[in-house]
């Protein structure tokens, strides 16, 4: 069965952070491939705002291309090529590929890089539910609800963070007033980004 869009776009990627003087390259994408960058933390009006403007920012690189105009049912029958949720998939430690302390939870306004190794951290493995497949990491997401107490433990814990300390301390401040949860990403054998 043939793609809603099987076009071709000549994308201008360039890395945000090495700033303007970064090495701009140039890519042939699929379409899906650039929707795919896009839907990294956005929703759909945003996605085809973002194309029809021909610019914008995805997984830590400015993107620029051709821009293109789809209807809502265009971006949608796109969008069902893209895995679906397998809510009943299994949490299995030795997949989980990364985690965050998120703040606050269900709604995260900022997140901290945490070691899967930790103790704490396999042990909340244990207990996470199924949340949904992530554009972004292109992986499926698993969350585990912590405590304010659990959370607070774990950001004085400096072994367990691999996060810059400014960004752990807005983090605990966060912690502090609202509950925080743990996410873990888990990538499926086989899946890769388009």
């Amino acid at each position: 069965m043939p793609l809603p869009d099987e076009r071709e776009l000549t994308v201008r990627v360039q890395e945000l952070k090495h700033g303007a003087g970064a090495c701009v390259v140039t890519r042939q994408w699929p379409l899906r491939t650039l929707i795919a960058q896009l839907f990294d933390g956005r929703e759909c009006d945003d996605v085809r705002a973002l194309l029809a403007a021909g610019e914008g920012s995805a997984r830590g690189n400015r993107l620029s291309w051709p821009p293109v105009t789809l209807t809502a049912g265009e971006l949608t029958a796109i969008e069902q090529t893209f895995p679906p949720a397998l809510p009943d998939r299994a949490i299995t430690p030795a997949q989980v590929t990364s985690a965050e302390l998120v703040v606050p939870a269900g709604a995260p306004r900022t997140a901290v890089g945490v070691r899967v190794s930790h103790p704490a951290i396999q042990e909340a493995m244990l207990h996470a539910t199924y949340l949904r497949f992530d554009y972004g990491p292109w992986a499926d997401l698993y969350e585990a609800s912590l405590t304010r107490d659990q959370a607070m433990a774990l950001l004085a814990d400096a072994a367990m963070s691999v996060t810059e300390a400014d960004h752990v301390q807005r983090a605990a401040m966060l912690a502090e007033e609202h509950d925080a949860a743990l996410r873990f990403v888990v990538p499926r054998e086989g899946e890769h980004l388009p």
